[in-house]
């Protein structure tokens, strides 16, 4: 890790990270009666408590407005807003609430959609399978897919600089 990234994650207090795509691969399988459904990493949640000990919060803002995004983000105990079409104003009032500056935040992306967050925050991340905007504005990007422990590769580099308080 550069020297760069390390002063960067050395400010973090907050994580902000798309859903579909970041927490998963970007597919959904929907059945006969319209019932959707993901697939997400459960390696991916184990490390949310130790980067909460570190004194970091993380926070889901998806475009999708469906029960599957809620009913995850409360297992991981992460709070969320779903069904976000302008998730730039949401993610600049979530700072400004806690007090916090863009520089001490992260957001983690995937597609077009998250491309104002990216730019906006003081860390901008995205997954080895995101869109190609989204890598051109990336501080890093995981050497995993998303849904596929990208999120778990992100939390132990920044427990790798952010040890639990």
């Amino acid at each position: 890790m550069n020297e760069e990234l390390r002063n960067k994650i050395s400010r973090i207090k907050l994580i902000g990270t798309d859903f579909d795509g970041v927490w998963t691969d970007g597919k959904v399988t929907t059945d006969q009666n319209g019932n959707e459904s993901v697939t997400c990493s459960r390696k991916d949640t184990l490390r949310i408590k130790d980067v909460k000990a570190a004194g970091i919060e993380v926070f889901v803002i998806s475009k999708e407005q469906n029960a599957v995004v809620a009913r995850r983000c409360e297992k991981m105990k992460v709070e969320f807003k779903q069904g976000i079409d302008g998730k730039l104003a949401v993610f600049k009032a979530l700072l400004a609430d806690r007090g916090l500056t863009p520089d001490e935040a992260i957001f983690i992306g995937d597609d077009t959609n998250d491309l104002d967050c990216l730019k906006h925050a003081g860390l901008a991340m995205t997954v080895a399978d995101g869109d190609p905007l989204c890598k051109a504005e990336a501080d890093y990007i995981t050497t995993r897919n998303g849904g596929d422990h990208a999120m778990r590769e992100i939390f132990d580099l920044v427990l790798s600089v952010r040890a639990p308080q």
